[in-house]
């Protein structure tokens, strides 16, 4: 009986605390939280967590203080990776592209046995030719087009005011009593000015702010100079890179296939959807310009950038594209009927060729769970979002799959013949 009793004390010391220690530990902490209160100006979260650490460690064997320490510990990486994301931003970048581009490289070495390094070099070469062509081609037009796009829209606005005062449906309103039509077109008139002026001067105050997100133009000069080193090394060292990362996730049933799958299923989804875009951009650009449809290239380059949405994209670029032939065409009505049919021809292609060629069923996922998706991950973390949302949720599918398959049971195993 009093072995009984002395291994039930143990258990409880080893499970729990005593009085006493639960005494003692509240007023330390008490005592640890009045110092950290004073000391605040000179404290961060690292120093924080050092001595939480340290205070804890010592009573580490009670599950309360592991739960504490693992929570404190998650949420000080957190806290860490979003003070270093802007260093972390070019390496994400690049390990991206690699990843992204990683297929061809594969096909050079293993196709026509070209060295990793040359394969590499050239596959290089290729990305930062495209990103160079982008940037001294195709961004200062598109901004030469918003630049117009803004000016037009603070230009119009006079037209707008007498477009209003000829609506007989605001004299009509005005001989009932209900409004004033003089106050009323003034109201709308400074609600549209306030808008398009600030649309208007939003492009270079996104550039400032991007600027200032880097730190400075010597830093913007730094990443772009680094960029094509951590390019080259990321597609060279792809493979021994991605096996590090994935030593860093846990296994199921000490197996990591759900991360290649994963992986697989993320990376065919994104360089197919890329590509379709792409396609898409230039389509809607060549075509348009053809037809001397204003601001061809912005709706172009909006089409491409909106394709990475799934069937919302699609509506958004058709609603800006018509808005824009509409307001700023001459005639209007031919060019926004142009604008619909060539969007219209380009979704017609992708649905037709280019999404069973190129792209097929990589994701795997029903166009109902895509559209929650998008409203989910829209809510959220809002453009940003959208983007991510499919991809996300491929990734989130596939872990999903092989937690399900890891633990699946038969009943008919446990039921007693």
């Amino acid at each position: 009986m009093a072995s009984d009793g002395k291994s039930r004390s143990e258990s409880r010391s080893s499970d729990g605390l005593s009085a006493l220690d639960a005494t003692l530990i509240g007023g330390s902490m008490a005592l640890f939280l009045v110092l950290l209160y004073t000391m605040r100006e000179f404290l961060n979260p690292i120093l924080v967590g050092g001595a939480g650490f340290i205070l804890l460690w010592p009573i580490r064997s009670h599950r309360a203080v592991r739960a504490i320490l693992i929570s404190g510990a998650f949420l000080l990486i957190l806290w860490f990776f979003d003070r270093i994301s802007t260093v972390l931003l070019p390496f994400g970048v690049a390990y991206l592209l690699a990843f992204l581009f990683s297929p061809v490289v594969r096909f050079l070495n293993q196709r026509f046995r070209v060295p990793r390094w040359t394969s590499s070099l050239i596959v290089t070469g290729i990305i930062i030719g495209v990103f160079a062509t982008i940037f001294l081609i195709l961004v200062p037009n598109l901004v030469g087009q918003l630049e117009v796009l803004g000016g037009r829209m603070l230009g119009g606005i006079s037209g707008f005011r007498g477009w209003l005062s000829d609506l007989t449906i605001l004299d009509n309103l005005e001989g009932s009593g209900l409004i004033e039509k003089d106050t009323f077109i003034s109201l709308v008139i400074a609600a549209v000015q306030d808008q398009a002026t600030a649309l208007a001067s939003g492009i270079p105050d996104a550039a400032q702010q991007v600027v200032r997100s880097i730190g400075s133009i010597l830093g913007l000069i730094t990443v772009v100079a680094i960029m094509p080193v951590l390019i080259f090394y990321n597609v060279k060292d792809f493979e021994g890179i991605s096996e590090r990362l994935r030593d860093l996730f846990p296994t199921f049933g000490g197996r990591r296939e759900y991360l290649i799958q994963a992986g697989s299923v993320v990376g065919n989804y994104l360089r197919g959807q890329l590509t379709i875009s792409a396609i898409a951009a230039f389509n809607v650009s060549v075509l348009l310009v053809i037809f001397d449809v204003p601001f061809a290239l912005l709706i172009g380059l909006l089409g491409g950038l909106l394709n990475m949405i799934p069937n919302v994209g699609a509506i958004i670029t058709n609603l800006i594209g018509i808005t824009l032939a509409i307001v700023f065409g001459d005639p209007w009505l031919v060019k926004a009927a142009i604008v619909f049919a060539v969007l219209l021809g380009q979704s017609l292609l992708e649905q037709s060729v280019l999404t069973p060629q190129i792209l097929g069923r990589q994701v795997g996922l029903h166009p109902i769970l895509i559209i929650l998706s998008l409203f989910v991950f829209g809510t959220f973390f809002g453009l940003l979002g959208l983007f991510i949302a499919v991809p996300v949720t491929a990734l989130i599918v596939t872990a999903y799959k092989a937690w399900q398959e890891e633990l699946n049971f038969e009943i008919a195993d446990f039921v007693a013949t």
